[in-house]
């Protein structure tokens, strides 16, 4: 389980150590898994330096972690981002397309379009996954609704994705379903909730309530109810919604099955960064109260009719001290034992305080959760429901979670006084189902969403089977340990005896099973067979065939187990899916980070990190990219010289060299020195290959680092720090990297923009000296002798205080030019007015030792920019910003649009490669894209 002492966190943990904010001393699970798989044995972080990969987190490796860095990267200098702010950069990225354009292009320019570069089908290889069963991914999945028409001929299911919007398939029941983009007149990609109104039985009507809910620092805040009467096709805002949901998430939409007119919506925490799903930790100052929000004219007004004290914003703290206690998470209407004529009881879940319901007119509490409303409670606890009708009483099963492990419970007669199912602290009336003891049935259900309920605790009844109960959590690491597996992991549970005790839904009987992804969201069933679930996660969707086997056999037999271990074994095993089917295919809906292009094949052979499903290479199928090594994946590098070669980096500053090309069997990690450097670094550390000098790599931390051998010599590296073979020896670190002249962030180069970390590296591909580099709060710093010896690298400051005071966002160097780059930055202009300005022309003079600025923002307005392209042979400069891709022609002052066919979607990264006349873009949700630049 664990390799010596190492602080190196197991990358695949971070697909689901996602959700808890700012909490001190936060353990990320162990990860152990199958003999098969040796590689899980590594990256283990127990003891986490708050400082060392985050300013303001302490969940080093999660995606809370680099949602509240990207957050705070637009915000700065200021602590949060308002929704006006969002607003207006949205209206300025609109406003391009209304610019002059195309004045000189050929026609051929004219036409051309953005084209989808994959995947659409993303293939995650089986050392990358748990069981060693290849299979196919997308991005995270909030939200998912099965029309009640379903049939093996038609089956229309509707997806919601963090990042990536709203999709529909017509055949949800086919092995592998076709799925069509439906975000039509939505102008986010922040999708929290999904609901079909139940009194249109054609199916047409649908809502989604954007923004994300899912109890994490980088849900995204959305925009608005939006409504849809055409399957989806297209949507227009429900106008009333604005006002209750702005700089919120919509968590749950419910529709009254008598009244078409009346609706609930439930809105939750959620922030605004930089588009998809990324967030941060400070809520705007004036947004709207969280909590129930009830409308009885369709949506043209809605009213806050039920709200619990929530978290105050302390701007003084690290992290704001704002987390989800008070938002409604789920919503569901009861017309069981209502009288004919009376509007149905409706039953609500609120984050921290419990289970809710309408009574006369008011609300009454039905069951206090654990957390007992407390703040100290306020990041952890969540409570989820399902109401399961069983004849003429109202059966409800709760999962829910305090300052300790999740618990479960049922009560079977809901219909009753509150009175007499809680206290107000208690809940008299309700069977505990979970218990912590070991070998017993309640074992089955104790701690299972394993410490991260507050991001993923889903709790479902199948409709018309009040005795089946499903439950999906986090991942149980420490069950798949080589020793013996005591279950399959316990991503999704079922029941079948009303809650008593689960069987583990993770792994099918394939041999090597087909399993589910960790951090589990959405649970919906086939209305006509609610044996066949279909369930969404981090790593996307998959279906189960409806039928179950008993796999028992395998505890006492291959797996070797005793005592209680036997017992629960036996338990979970008792009836698993036959078969798991992953539906991804078609659903381009990857989180990217970057991408890097081989410059020897630019057309053909690209690879990239993505946030939860690690690094992908594309292949001779633009649609397949393969993800070779999985956990969190941030930059890339193939080498110039040698395109077998290759690097990633999963967070912080990890990550790995591999020699044969994107084998997934070679990677070879080389963190140690940086890791042991104690040096504050980025989420995602820039790493870039040096331009002209093969195997000459850099990395940024507060120093900027160096290797010139990729990292260390091939054969040590590949003997002690293969990431399935090495021996890991602690007498033979890994890696080979050195720091480069002064550190960048201290004093030593002044007081003015002092601290944080290295933000992105250039080297100018002129020479073999030349680079480039940038701190997050603003310095911008150009070395003449990189590849010196590492204490003679020198470096000469750049930026003035006539700079904005903001985040440097990208360096784009000019090829022909060496002292010539372009430099954009993060953030808003309102927050620094007096130094405003998102791109820069920057000129250094080394006879002078001075740069000449040139703002060539004009007229792009106030949108924060995530990364630039310089194109030398036309000298276009292209940034890529929160909703796509504006372009400046060289000799022009109107930025327009780089070419059409781009979602609205965050763009992160931009790659361009001259020889291959192509550009590249890193989309946070809608997989990656490329643009002919040749004609």
């Amino acid at each position: 389980m664990f390799r010596s002492s190492r602080l190196r966190l197991y990358s695949l943990i971070s697909l689901c150590a996602v959700s808890l904010l700012g909490i001190s001393g936060l353990l990320v699970p162990s990860a152990s898994a199958y003999p098969i798989q040796p590689h899980f044995n590594h990256f283990l972080y127990t003891n986490h330096d708050d400082a060392k990969y985050d300013d303001n987190s302490s969940s080093n490796g999660s995606a809370a972690a680099l949602a509240q860095q990207i957050y705070d990267n637009q915000a700065y200098p200021r602590t949060y981002i308002d929704n006006s702010q969002v607003t207006n950069s949205y209206n300025a990225h609109m406003a391009l397309a209304q610019h002059p354009q195309n004045i000189g292009d050929s026609p051929a320019r004219v036409n051309a379009g953005w084209q989808l570069a994959g995947p659409s089908n993303p293939v995650e290889s089986s050392q990358a996954t748990y069981t060693g069963h290849a299979t196919t991914v997308s991005g995270r999945v909030t939200s998912i609704v099965v029309a009640n028409d379903c049939n093996t001929t038609i089956c229309r299911v509707y997806l919601g994705a963090a990042g990536g919007g709203v999709w529909r398939s017509d055949n949800g029941l086919a092995a592998q379903p076709t799925w069509t983009s439906i975000n039509n007149g939505i102008p986010s990609n922040a999708v929290g909730s999904l609901a079909l109104d139940p009194t249109d039985l054609s199916g047409h009507t649908i809502y989604v309530g954007t923004g994300e809910p899912s109890g994490s620092s980088d849900s995204e805040a959305g925009v608005g109810l939006y409504k849809s009467t055409d399957y989806g096709q297209h949507w227009s805002l429900v106008s009333g919604s604005l006002a209750a949901a702005k700089d919120r998430s919509i968590a749950s939409v419910a529709i009254d099955p008598t009244n078409r007119k009346h609706i609930y919506i439930g809105t939750a925490v959620a922030r605004h960064g930089s588009s998809s799903v990324n967030g941060g930790r400070f809520s705007p100052p004036d947004a709207p109260k969280i909590g129930l929000y009830e409308s009885l004219d369709g949506g043209n007004s809605f009213k806050l009719v039920f709200s619990k004290e929530s978290d105050v914003v302390n701007p003084g703290s690290p992290n704001g001290s704002d987390f989800f206690r008070g938002g409604v998470s789920k919503i569901q209407f009861n017309t069981l034992g209502i009288p004919a004529g009376t509007a149905p009881q409706v039953y609500f879940s609120v984050f921290d305080y419990g289970l809710y319901r309408s009574a006369s007119g008011s609300f009454e509490q039905v069951f206090a959760s654990a957390g007992g409303g407390t703040v100290a409670n306020s990041a952890a606890s969540r409570t989820e429901f399902a109401l399961a009708p069983k004849g003429s009483q109202l059966r409800i099963y709760v999962g829910d979670e305090g300052a300790s492990a999740a618990d479960f419970y049922r009560v079977d007669n809901a219909n009753v006084p509150a009175s007499t199912l809680t206290d107000g602290t208690n809940n008299p009336g309700w069977i505990k189902l979970s218990n912590s003891t070991a070998g017993t049935p309640g074992y089955s259900s104790y701690d299972y969403c394993s410490g991260q309920c507050s991001y993923d605790m889903p709790v479902a009844s199948p409709p018309g089977q009040p005795d089946s109960v499903w439950i999906g959590g986090q991942f149980q690491y420490a069950e798949i340990t080589p020793t013996g597996a005591v279950s399959n992991g316990r991503a999704v549970q079922r029941s079948t005896n009303a809650g008593v005790s689960f069987t583990d839904m993770t792994n099918d009987t394939q041999s090597p099973p087909q399993g589910m992804h960790p951090d589990q969201h959405a649970i919906a069933f086939d209305p006509n067979n609610p044996s066949i679930a279909f369930l969404g996660s981090d790593g996307g969707i998959v279906r189960t065939s409806g039928q179950f086997a008993d796999t028992t056999s395998e505890c006492a037999g291959v797996r070797q187990l005793s005592g209680a271990n036997l017992t629960d074994c036996d338990i979970w095993l008792k009836a698993i899916p036959t078969h798991i089917f992953s539906l991804n295919a078609g659903l381009s809906t990857i989180q990217f980070q970057s991408l890097t292009v081989n410059p020897q094949n630019p057309n053909n052979d690209v690879i990239g990190g993505s946030q939860d499903n690690g690094t992908f290479s594309s292949t001779a199928d633009p649609s397949t990219w393969i993800e070779s090594v999985g956990g969190d994946g941030g930059q890339s590098v193939i080498d110039v010289g040698n395109p077998n070669i290759r690097m990633h980096t999963y967070y912080g500053p990890q990550g790995d060299v591999n020699f044969n090309g994107n084998d997934p069997n070679g990677w070879n990690y080389w963190g140690d020195p940086l890791a042991n450097s104690g040096e504050a670094a980025s989420f995602y550390v820039p790493l870039i290959g040096d331009p002209k000098v093969s195997q000459t790599m850099f990395v940024g931390l507060e120093h900027i680092w160096r290797t010139q051998d990729s990292g260390g010599s091939q054969a040590y590296l590949q003997q002690h720090c293969n990431e399935l073979t090495g021996d890991f020896n602690p007498a033979t670190p890994c890696g080979d990297w050195v720091p480069l002249g002064n550190n960048l962030v201290d004093q030593t180069y002044g007081t003015d923009k002092a601290g944080s970390y290295v933000a992105a590296i250039k080297r100018a591909p002129s020479d073999t000296q030349t680079l480039w580099a940038a701190t997050r709060l603003g310095r911008l710093f150009i070395s003449l002798n990189a590849n010196a010896a590492p204490s003679a690298v020198s470096y000469t400051r750049l930026d003035t205080a006539a700079q904005p005071n903001r985040f440097i966002s990208g360096i784009a160097v000019d090829p022909k030019d060496k002292y010539h780059a372009t430099i954009t930055y993060s953030g808003y202009n309102a927050y620094t007015p007096n130094t405003p300005g998102h791109v820069f022309d920057v000129h250094y003079n080394p006879a002078t030792g001075k740069a000449t600025w040139k703002d060539i923002s004009y007229d792009l307005g106030d949108q924060p920019i995530t990364g630039v392209a310089y194109d030398s042979v036309t000298g276009d400069i292209y940034v890529a910003t929160d909703f796509g891709v504006g372009r400046l022609k060289a000799y022009h002052v109107h930025w327009l649009p780089a070419a059409k066919g781009l979602p609205t979607v965050a763009v992160y990264s931009l790659t361009i490669s001259e020889s291959g006349r192509v550009l590249y873009a890193a989309t946070h949700g809608r997989s990656a894209w490329k643009l002919d630049l040749k004609a």
